[in-house]
C-alpha cells in the first residue's frame, strides 16, 4: 500500500517542478490516483472483515453439537416436518346443509407433488408464451398461468379413470392426465412428436381419460355431460369433471347440461373457473349474477378460493354422488 504521506511529497515536488498548466494537470492525476488507491484499501479491508467473520461463524457452527445442527437444519429446511395441517377460511354452499370439513392435513410428500405440478405448468406456459412470441407457435395459444391449483387440487382428487374435459386453456390438463411436457410443447409447435400429432394445435389436445381442449366457448358442458353418461349406461362408478370459465357461464347450452344432468342424475360435476375476466370483459359488465355457483338452480353447488381448492377439493375427495 502507498502511504497518503508520501503522496503529499510527490504532489509538493511536482508543483515546484514545473510550469501552471502542467502542474496542475499532474496535481489532477495525483489526486485520483490518491482517491482510487483509497477505495482499493478501503475494500480490501471490508473483504477481511467479513472473511474474518465467515471463518468465525463456521467455527461456531462447526463446534455445536451434532443435535444441535440437526435442530438448526430442520428449522431452516422443515426436513423433520411430515404433514401440516392448517384452516381452510371460506366457502360458500349452495342447496348443501353442510360442506366439508375446514380443517385440512397435507402430507409433506403430497405437498410437495403438488407445489410440483403447480411449478412445471406455469413453466410450461411461459415456454409456450415466449414460443408464441417468437411466432414458433401459430394460430391460438390460451395459457393457464393464475390456475394451476384448480387442475392439480382436481386431480389429485380424482380417481383412477375419471373423466376430463375443458375449454381451450388445456395445456395444464394436459399434463397432469399424463402427457410430458414435451408432447405438449411438440403440439404447440405442430410437429409429429405432439399428442395429437400436431393436428390438434393448442386448444385440441387429448389423451385417456381426457377429452380436450375445445375451442367453442361452452360447448364442452353438454358433451361432458355426454361423456358421464356413458359412463353411467356402462355401469363405471367413475365421474366426469366439466370445465369452463366465467366466459362461457351464459351459454344457453350450459343450462341445457345442468337440466339433463340433474334429470338423469349424471355422474358429472360442472366447475366453473372465474378467472374475473371473459377474454377481457369483466365479469360484472357480462352477468347480472356472479354466483356462479348457484346457476344450476336444483343442482347443489359450492364455491371456494382459487388460494384454498386444492385443500378443499381433496378434503371433499369428490364423493361420488
Amino acid at each position: 500500500m502507498i502511504s497518503s504521506d508520501y503522496l503529499g511529497q510527490f504532489r509538493s515536488e511536482v508543483i515546484e517542478a514545473g510550469g501552471s498548466d502542467r502542474r496542475e494537470e499532474e496535481v489532477e492525476i495525483c489526486s485520483n490516483l490518491w482517491f482510487a488507491i483509497f477505495w482499493c484499501n478501503l475494500f480490501t479491508l471490508i473483504a477481511g472483515i467479513m472473511f474474518s467473520l465467515v471463518i468465525r461463524r463456521m467455527g461456531a457452527v462447526s463446534s455445536r453439537s451434532s443435535s444441535g445442527i440437526r435442530v438448526a437444519a430442520s428449522r431452516h429446511f422443515s426436513s423433520e416436518q411430515t404433514e401440516a395441517s392448517f384452516p381452510v377460511l371460506e366457502y360458500k354452499l349452495h342447496k348443501l346443509e353442510s360442506g366439508p370439513s375446514t380443517d385440512v392435513t397435507v402430507t409433506r410428500e403430497d405437498a410437495l407433488k403438488y407445489y410440483r405440478q403447480m411449478q412445471v405448468i406455469r413453466r410450461l406456459e411461459t415456454a409456450a408464451g415466449n414460443l408464441y412470441k417468437s411466432k414458433e407457435v401459430r394460430g391460438f395459444r390460451h395459457l393457464y398461468s393464475g390456475q394451476e391449483a384448480c387442475a392439480v387440487g382436481i386431480v389429485a382428487a380424482m380417481k383412477k379413470d375419471d373423466a376430463v374435459i375443458t375449454a381451450y386453456r388445456a395445456h395444464g390438463w394436459t399434463y397432469l392426465m399424463g402427457v410430458p411436457v414435451g408432447g405438449i410443447l411438440g403440439e404447440l409447435t405442430g410437429r409429429r412428436t405432439g399428442c395429437a400429432k400436431g393436428k390438434g394445435g393448442s386448444m385440441h389436445m387429448y389423451t385417456k381419460n381426457f377429452y380436450g381442449g375445445n375451442g367453442i366457448v361452452g360447448a364442452q358442458v353438454p358433451l361432458g355431460a355426454g361423456i358421464a353418461t356413458a359412463l353411467k349406461y356402462n355401469g363405471s362408478d367413475n365421474i366426469c369433471v366439466s370445465l369452463y370459465g366465467d366466459g362461457a357461464a351464459n351459454q344457453g347450452q350450459i343450462f341445457e347440461a345442468y337440466n339433463i344432468a340433474k334429470l338423469w342424475e349424471l355422474p358429472c360435476i360442472f366447475v366453473c373457473e372465474n378467472n374475473k375476466y371473459g377474454m377481457g370483459t369483466a365479469v360484472e359488465r357480462a352477468a347480472a349474477s356472479t354466483d356462479y355457483y348457484t346457476r344450476g338452480d336444483y343442482v347443489p353447488g359450492i364455491w371456494v378460493s382459487f388460494c384454498y381448492i386444492i385443500f378443499l377439493l381433496i378434503k371433499l375427495r369428490m364423493p361420488h354422488k
